[in-house]
């Protein structure tokens, strides 16, 4: 068979919301501030077939500081198998960032993700919560500088409740 002996590495897909706090304005004079952190994001692994391979693929995300802001990115993310099932993923990326003063502006991203993720045998959607570390680096005129700190939990993670409740009622 040709297909004999070849490694065979699934697509991973997470979806999850990030929550935390935000040092915003680091590059201006009357900065800095502090703000709320809420915000979506999506991963896509590649090239692994179980927890201790390293993985690489794209990320997208939407988000918002003190629901003043309104950015959206991607980039690319790359998943470091440190312990089983406890990787460190490090992403890079572009986003657009609009601000009440602001037309939209570009800037880059870098993110420090540590948390539970192992590999999903059976599926395809794989659950990623834990802690992450931004920055986020705006290009245009609105020099915006901001750090954020936070949690990343899977969204199957806050719909197993509803989940569980449902199949209680239907059976």
């Amino acid at each position: 068979m040709p297909w004999e002996g070849t490694a065979w590495a699934d697509p991973q897909v997470s979806v999850g919301t990030t929550i935390g706090g935000a040092v915003t304005d680091l590059r201006l004079a009357d900065g800095p501030h502090g703000a709320f952190h809420l915000g979506g994001r999506g991963d896509l692994f590649l090239l692994r077939s179980r927890e201790s391979e390293i993985g690489i693929g794209p990320f997208v995300e939407v988000l918002t500081e003190g629901f003043h802001t309104l950015e959206a990115g991607g980039g690319l993310s790359l998943l470091l198998p440190v312990f089983s099932s406890f990787p460190v993923i490090l992403s890079g990326g572009g986003y657009g960032r609009r601000a009440p003063s602001l037309d939209w502006e570009g800037g880059i991203s870098t993110t420090l993700f540590f948390g539970a993720m192992g590999y999903n045998f059976h599926s395809w959607y794989e659950m990623q919560n834990g802690l992450f570390v931004s920055s986020r680096r705006g290009l245009g005129d609105g020099h915006q500088w901001d750090v954020i700190v936070g949690v990343r939990l899977d969204l199957m993670l806050l719909a197993l409740p509803a989940l569980f409740i449902y199949e209680a009622i239907a059976h």
